[in-house]
């Protein structure tokens, strides 16, 4: 592996996200490239940067998940606001001048509010084989049709296939947002933020980031994993994180 220094020519300054100025980073951390990571403060604010050839080129997923890295590893030693994969500045001025000095008041006020809390990820998904005979159970004419169409030829039961398939999206879509409304109660009820994301699918639940205070991390996952429980069989529920709270701050917007 090449290791750029300042002195190189052609190099600029990939910017993963702003920390406190005083925030002292993991030891021997490597960022996009596998160039190493280091701050450029400016007032009580910093930017955490490593350098870049300015004409590379992203690489796409190994980046991505070299910039994710960073920021989660910063985010488990203080607070951390990410800035937009991908960007690239001119140079260590540049940063402060273009960066930080715009915008540092507002920085500091970010970093004040997230200090002390972890962004979580939770993905709840049906077993869609379960939930769709719950669907049957619980719905005669449903279950009607599907009996009436099962062995009919696709020309003569074409009618009933179609009010059959709307039945069954419509009784889906009422089964998860009364499922997703539950889970997302308990869920809330632990956290300071949360951000319900848009997905799509017959077997997605409820996918939402969550905003927790560090003090009440290990309450938070005792709640994951009773939920968890409660919906065994039914739906499986996965924890992302500890990471960066990418879902509700951004240096860059």
């Amino acid at each position: 592996m090449t290791v750029a220094t300042p002195g190189d020519v052609g190099l600029g300054c990939y910017v993963y996200g702003v920390v406190p100025a005083d925030l002292v980073l993991p030891k021997d951390l490597k960022g996009v490239a596998g160039q190493a990571v280091s701050l450029i403060p400016y007032g009580d604010v910093a930017a955490v940067t490593s350098l870049m050839d300015s004409d590379r080129t992203m690489a796409g997923r190994d980046d991505l998940m070299a910039h994710s890295r960073v920021l989660d590893a910063v985010a488990a030693v203080g607070p951390v606001l990410p800035i937009r994969f991908g960007s690239v500045m001119q140079d260590r001025d540049a940063v402060k001048t273009n960066l930080l000095e715009p915008d540092q008041d507002r920085f500091h006020a970010m970093l004040d509010d997230v200090a002390g809390q972890s962004q979580f990820v939770v993905r709840a998904r049906y077993d869609e084989r379960q939930v769709l005979t719950e669907v049957v159970a619980e719905n005669a004419e449903i279950a009607r049709l599907r009996a009436a169409t099962r062995d009919a030829p696709d020309d003569s039961s074409y009618g009933d296939r179609v009010r059959l398939g709307e039945l069954v999206a419509r009784a889906l879509e009422a089964k998860s947002a009364e499922d997703g409304r539950n889970l997302l109660t308990e869920l809330e009820r632990h956290a300071a933020a949360v951000n319900i994301r848009e997905g799509a699918g017959v077997d997605r639940l409820l996918d939402v980031a969550l905003l927790v205070e560090d003090s009440k991390r290990a309450e938070f996952e005792q709640a994951v994993e009773k939920l968890a429980e409660a919906f065994a069989g039914r739906a499986t529920l996965k924890l992302i994180g500890p990471t960066a709270p990418y879902d509700f701050v951004a240096a860059g917007e």
